[in-house]
């Protein structure tokens, strides 16, 4: 092989490693977009303060990470070339360290496709919880105080209203459309047409189009009786939380009385106002509105 013929292996074998990445991501993009969709269009939320700047503070970021990986690669490409290019030249191919190389990349594309997933997850989650935040400016306008990711122990709770008809702990669940279920009933057996973007509560189970759950009920009754419990504790009085359960972006119905409010987003302004959980003075919400604004601030500074 000529000299210039080695140097284009050589560069070829390492510049591959990169693009087997790149291709695992970009098989990963395509089956998703394939696949799934966001339950609410992101592009049509109301911008949350400071959004601009979080994006390009994200985007700076990400061209920092760039910036330091391309000056690893710019800097150690050459000597990788030169040391493939004689191995390749004399006859003698590097097998070990290929293969150890391969054991990487395969390791490498592994944690690519985890951590891909992973974000997948967390990216609709933050627009699940974003979309429902949206809603709840109606409820500021209304005279109820609104907290967000309120850490509890070990847990959050998505959002927390406070007003003088109760106190509401709201859960929010992010669910992706998936596109083959889109075009098809909702499987409820009663030949409703609905699109697949229906779901349905009935003895005690929430169904899907394609598959059902029933730990989204639990997980939002179990921490509204840990607020429950919390704000008693800390105001010295009775607080009864309602659990309030939300998927943003779905139509939800209920076949059988469900034990508290299962809604879409789009409900949570006409639905809360209504429920009359409990009756509280002025100077209870007060009281309630400080423990959750300190806890809030800082776990240390709660009343226990």
């Amino acid at each position: 092989m000529t000299d210039f013929s080695n140097s284009m292996l050589s560069l070829a074998i390492i510049l591959s490693s990169m693009f087997a990445i790149v291709g695992v991501m970009y098989g990963l993009l395509k089956y998703r977009d394939a696949t799934v969709k966001l339950p609410v269009d992101r592009e049509q939320l109301a911008r949350i303060p400071a959004y601009g700047l979080q994006q390009q503070i994200q985007d700076l970021q990400m061209d920092l990470i760039g910036s330091m990986l391309m000056g690893a690669i710019i800097v150690s490409l050459p000597f990788a070339v030169s040391s493939l290019k004689a191995h390749i030249t004399v006859g003698q191919f590097p097998w070990i360290s290929v293969t150890t190389g391969l054991m990487g990349l395969a390791y490498c594309g592994f944690k690519t496709w985890k951590n891909f997933s992973k974000l997948t997850k967390l990216r609709l989650g933050h627009t699940a919880e974003i979309a429902t935040a949206n809603e709840l400016i109606g409820l500021q306008a209304l005279g109820y105080q609104v907290f967000h990711d309120v850490q509890a122990d070990g847990f959050n709770i998505d959002h927390l209203v406070v007003g003088k008809n109760g106190v509401f702990a709201i859960e929010t669940k992010g669910r992706h459309k998936r596109n083959k279920d889109l075009l098809q009933t909702n499987g409820n057996g009663l030949g409703s047409g609905k699109k697949g973007y229906q779901v349905f509560y009935k003895d005690g189970r929430l169904n899907f189009p394609s598959w059902t759950e029933t730990k989204p009920i639990e997980q939002a009754e179990r921490q509204a009786k840990w607020v429950s419990q919390w704000l008693t504790k800390a105001t010295g009085t009775p607080v009864t939380s309602t659990p309030v359960l939300v998927f943003p972006g779905w139509y939800v119905t209920c076949q059988t009385k469900p034990p508290f409010p299962i809604l879409n987003h789009k409900q949570l302004v006409g639905t809360i106002p209504k429920l009359k959980t409990q009756a509280l003075t002025q100077q209870q919400v007060d009281s309630i509105i400080y423990q959750v604004a300190q806890r809030c601030l800082s776990k240390s500074e709660v009343v226990k």
